[in-house]
C-alpha cells in the first residue's frame, strides 16, 4: 500500500489531461475502491461514507478522470469538531481526503482536485482549512503553491490519526 507519493520537489510526470466533476453515484465504487486500496480498511465502509458526502449538500465531492477513467477523487465541506474531543483546531470548511491512484501521481491531478474545491468553496466563505501528515511532503508542498500556510502541529482531530503521528494544520484565505 503506498499512502503518499515520493516527495522530490523537482519530480513531475507526464501532464495528463485531467477532468474534474462533481461524483455521481455511479462513481462511489471506484472511489471507494481507490480508498480501500490506499487507506485499507472495508471497502464497503469506505462506500458508505463516501456516498454521505455525496449525497451532503454542505460537501462536495470530486472525481478526477484521465481518458473517462476516474484516478482520484476529493471531498470539501464544512466541518465541526466537539470541543470536548478536539484540541486546537476551528470549526470551518475543509479540503478533506484527496486520492490519487499511484499510477497517476506527479501528473497534475491533485493540482486539479485541490482547485476545484477551492473554486467551490470560494463562493462559501472567507478561508479553507487543510490537514495532513507532516510526513506527506507532497501534499504539504502542492497546498503551499495554493497559498496554504502552517497554523499548527500541535492539534487534534477527532478519528484522525497521522503517519508518524504528527499533523500539520494549515489555512489559506479565499
Amino acid at each position: 500500500m503506498t499512502m503518499f507519493a515520493r516527495f522530490d520537489p523537482h519530480a513531475r510526470g507526464t501532464a495528463a489531461e485531467v477532468a474534474v466533476r462533481v461524483a455521481g453515484e455511479s462513481d462511489l465504487t471506484r472511489c471507494a475502491d481507490l480508498a480501500c486500496r490506499r487507506n485499507g480498511g472495508d471497502q464497503d465502509l469506505w462506500y458508505s461514507r463516501l456516498a454521505v458526502d455525496q449525497a451532503d449538500p454542505e460537501r462536495l465531492l470530486v472525481v478526477a478522470e484521465i481518458d473517462g477513467t476516474v484516478v482520484g477523487h476529493a471531498c470539501a465541506g464544512w466541518q465541526h469538531f466537539d470541543r470536548h474531543l478536539a484540541h486546537n483546531v476551528k470549526d470551518g470548511w475543509y479540503l478533506t481526503g484527496v486520492i490519487v491512484e499511484p499510477d497517476s501521481r506527479r501528473r497534475g491531478v491533485g493540482r486539479h482536485l485541490v482547485q476545484a474545491r477551492l473554486d467551490w468553496l470560494s463562493t462559501r466563505a472567507d478561508r479553507a482549512w487543510y490537514f495532513a501528515s507532516a510526513q506527506n511532503e507532497a501534499s504539504l508542498q502542492l497546498h503551499r503553491e495554493f497559498g496554504f500556510s502552517e497554523v499548527t502541529r500541535t492539534f487534534e482531530v477527532p478519528g484522525v490519526t497521522f503517519t508518524g503521528g504528527v499533523g500539520v494544520l494549515c489555512v489559506r484565505a479565499l
